[in-house]
């Protein structure tokens, strides 16, 4: 996968995973003084951590764009629909002109 469609998901990806998180913020919030005590001991795994979630972030963007870019079945028939009108209408306009 190129760095710039990666990029992309995860910036897709990031965005479904606050919306997400956005959900139990009330919670962790609550949780965050406790937290903040455990932090002098993860320090050293940060780094590894980061790395996992930016392939994480990739893999959940791309998964969500590919689920938003296949087309449902009443999206395929309005596309079907939409294009039989524009050729009824294209030879309707040519029995006229001619």
């Amino acid at each position: 996968m190129s760095t710039a469609k990666k990029a992309l998901y995860v910036a897709v990806g990031a965005g479904d995973l606050a919306l997400e998180r956005a959900k139990s913020l009330p919670k962790r919030v609550t949780a965050l003084p406790s937290d903040i005590r455990e932090l002098p001991g993860k320090t050293s795994k940060v780094r590894k951590r980061a790395t996992k979630t930016f392939t994480d972030l990739a893999k959940r963007g791309e998964k969500l764009v590919k689920k938003i870019e296949r087309p449902r079945r009443p999206t395929k028939r309005a596309i079907q629909q939409t294009k039989a009108a524009n050729t009824a209408a294209a030879e309707t306009v040519v029995e006229q002109a001619g």
